[in-house]
């Protein structure tokens, strides 16, 4: 071993115990302080520049949309910041989407940013308002019929109350961090919906757990889609994977490339990702490497993945990425993984199946759907906290204390090596992946969400009556 290497080791495990340590005593801080204290100030004092995989140069820009049949109601869409996370992503499909089947959208967010402007040059009204300065008026505004909550902050979504329209609420997460006050919010919200759209059985069960047990029953499922995504040829695989060595400083051009693309939290597990992975390698011959992608919300995760990575004699076969462009990856990579605590219904991991990638998932909201949808080739493994549906603060707490070697890791290594052994056979004998048949993707999900909110729209009455 050369001198660069011990001190590289060296060094990854003096980074890897340091970050623990303070992962370990900010997961005994209440959550609010975490996301509203610790993570700004480990954000100014932790933060460097991190590669990244840019998009590549578009001929030209996306088409106005052109509805297929005129709309015969106006929904608005009353949301966070569109730029941030999975629900930003589901947003923009039901934006662009709706219009198909006459319901006009028009969207209500807070600030805006790129994806509000690139909306709002495909036609879509787009109403950004300030944090602290939301009334009723940004909802009125909107002329809606109809008005559909995606995880709004508290005071746009008590504007949505107040407007008096039939509501939709719709619930993205496992919301492990909710405090009391946040639960009560909630269950004022469910009270004055009409409907409540869960993304996945999981949200839902874990949401009626939090409801009194007088409440009616208004939940429906409806699971996430992802763009359908036409298969690349060689060349562009080529082309992708020549891009993604030149950022990484490798040669990947015989390696089988698993990527995940998630922010650097404690939801997404990065760390426990990256150890995990790393008894991947030590069990297979083959050129295995994970590219990890995502924007560093929290930089003590990202630095005590990065401290695992280089404290292993394999650390070269890990990348940690910056926020790069999702097709791109995809266009690189042979599987895709996440080792998340919790999921409401995993949008990053949809898109992969699109693009026709294996994944290998940890059982979180949305997970065994996904892999029931290409049982031949992608895996579910064990959540580290336990059962998906139970999970909770102090659970993920008690896992990332053990990032290192957490109870699912054999498994997930496990999974990782299969998943690689049939990617390289698939080489061998030429076979191409293909997208999975029958798999429902976008078009179903917004026609799902359509046709719940013309119901609602119609409907004079609250409770069950919209089915």
């Amino acid at each position: 071993m050369t001198g660069d290497a011990i001190r590289r080791r060296v060094g990854g495990a003096g980074s890897a115990i340091l970050f623990g340590l303070l992962a370990d005593a900010t997961s005994l801080l209440p959550p609010k302080w975490r996301y509203a204290y610790v993570h700004p100030i480990t954000r100014k004092l932790l933060r460097r520049e991190l590669s990244v995989v840019r998009a590549p140069a578009r001929a030209a820009s996306e088409p106005p949309l052109s509805p297929a049949q005129p709309a015969d109601i106006v929904c608005a869409i009353v949301t966070d910041k569109l730029d941030v996370g999975g629900i930003g992503s589901v947003v923009d499909i039901l934006a662009t989407g709706l219009g198909e089947f006459g319901v006009l959208p028009v969207i209500v967010c807070q600030g805006d940013g790129p994806r509000a402007q690139r909306l709002r040059e495909r036609g879509v009204r787009v109403i950004s308002v300030l944090d602290g300065t939301t009334d009723i008026s940004a909802v009125v505004d909107a002329g809606a019929d109809v008005v559909q909550v995606h995880s709004a902050p508290p005071l746009l979504e008590q504007a949505a109350i107040d407007s008096g329209l039939p509501l939709v609420a719709v619930l993205h997460n496992t919301e492990i961090h909710y405090s009391r006050q946040q639960w009560r919010r909630f269950i004022t919200l469910y009270s004055h919906a009409a409907a409540a759209i869960a993304v996945s059985r999981v949200v839902s069960d874990f949401h009626r757990r939090h409801l009194p047990p007088s409440s009616v029953d208004r939940f429906a499922v409806v699971p996430n889609g992802a763009p359908d995504r036409p298969r690349i040829g060689d060349s562009r695989r080529r082309e992708a994977r020549g891009w993604l060595g030149d950022v990484v400083g490798q040669d990947l051009t015989d390696a089988v490339v698993f990527v995940c693309l998630a922010r650097y939290d404690a939801q997404k597990n990065i760390a426990g990702c990256v150890s995990s992975f790393l008894r991947a390698v030590e069990a297979t011959e083959l050129p295995i490497h994970l590219v990890i992608a995502g924007d560093p919300s929290d930089w003590v995760e990202l630095r005590r993945a990065d401290g695992i990575r280089r404290r292993n004699q394999h650390g070269d076969r890990v990348h940690l990425l910056g926020q790069s462009d999702a097709q791109s990856l995809f266009d690189a990579g042979d599987g895709f993984v996440l080792d998340s605590f919790f999921e409401g219904w995993p949008v990053a991991a949809t898109e992969a199946l699109e693009a026709g990638l294996p994944l290998v998932l940890s059982d979180v909201g949305g997970a065994k759907e996904l892999v029931n949808r290409d049982p031949a080739r992608s895996i579910l493994v064990p959540n580290a906290t336990g059962a998906a549906d139970a999970v909770t603060d102090a659970r993920v707490g008690w896992a990332r204390l053990r990032s290192g070697h957490q109870s699912n890791a054999p498994q997930f290594a496990a999974a990782i090596v299969c998943v690689a052994e049939q990617i390289a056979r698939d080489r061998e004998t030429g076979r191409i992946a293909l997208r999975p048949p029958n798999s429902p993707g976008v078009r179903e999900m917004v026609r799902a969400h359509a046709e719940l909110l013309r119901r609602v729209a119609r409907s004079d009455k609250q409770g069950p009556d919209w089915q």
